[in-house]
């Protein structure tokens, strides 16, 4: 059996505002190899010329600070205008897409964790051995919004901008409940990796799954 197909990888998602960044980290610091989408989109903002080209020539100076792009000011064109997130999306995803499947095949760890927003909205599902969604309710997921400093339309918009969270808690093959405590979020995570991952870690392949209707674009 090669190197590669000795590899884990999991697919981890949820809503904005449920804890799966910190549900990474906390992957991270029991020795899984995490990859964030997150990062990877916040690096092409900052750093390639080709899609800051794009968005500068389609947004203007609406969407410029410092000289470089302004992601607040993006943010809440996108989240507020459908057909502006999907052309973002259009031109983000597929760059984002090659540099994380890049980075797992380049990657010499076992175990690997790609946190993807987007996973069941982009049909992802296939790519991965298990998929695991972190859950909060809307609720919690208004509150950490408006937290942070968004007004409760702009929160309104983030949420809604997504599958549900119920709905993507369904597709998941595992529900982690992010809604309490980051004490209750390192236990549960700590028995999946204990209990269910790590035994296991060595056995399962990286390759796609067989098709079936799970993850399919509502």
């Amino acid at each position: 059996m090669s190197e590669q197909s000795r590899k884990i990888i999991i697919g981890l998602t949820g809503g904005i505002a449920c804890g799966k960044s910190t549900a990474g980290k906390i992957f991270k610091e029991l020795g899984w190899d995490v990859i964030s989408t997150d990062q990877i989109v916040a690096e092409l903002l900052q750093g390639d010329d080709e899609v800051i080209s794009e968005i500068k020539s389609r947004w203007g100076d609406k969407v410029i600070k410092n000289s470089g792009l302004d992601r607040k000011a993006i943010g809440r064109i996108v989240f507020r205008y459908e057909d502006e997130r999907k052309w973002l999306e259009s031109i983000l995803h597929p760059r984002v897409r090659m540099k994380w499947e890049n980075a797992v095949e380049q990657s010499e760890a076992k175990k690997n964790i790609i946190e993807i927003p987007l996973l069941f909205e982009n049909n992802l599902t296939e790519r991965f051995a298990y998929t695991i969604c972190v859950y909060a309710s809307e609720m919690t997921q208004m509150k950490r919004l408006l937290d942070r400093g968004l007004t409760k339309e702009e929160s309104n918009d983030r949420i809604k901008s997504q599958l549900p969270i119920n709905e993507k808690s369904q597709l998941a093959d595992i529900v982690l409940l992010g809604g309490s405590s980051l004490s209750f979020l390192k236990r549960q995570i700590s028995y999946l990796h204990a209990h269910i991952f790590e035994p296991h870690a060595l056995n399962y392949s990286h390759a796609p799954k067989k098709k079936t209707d799970r993850g399919s674009p509502k």
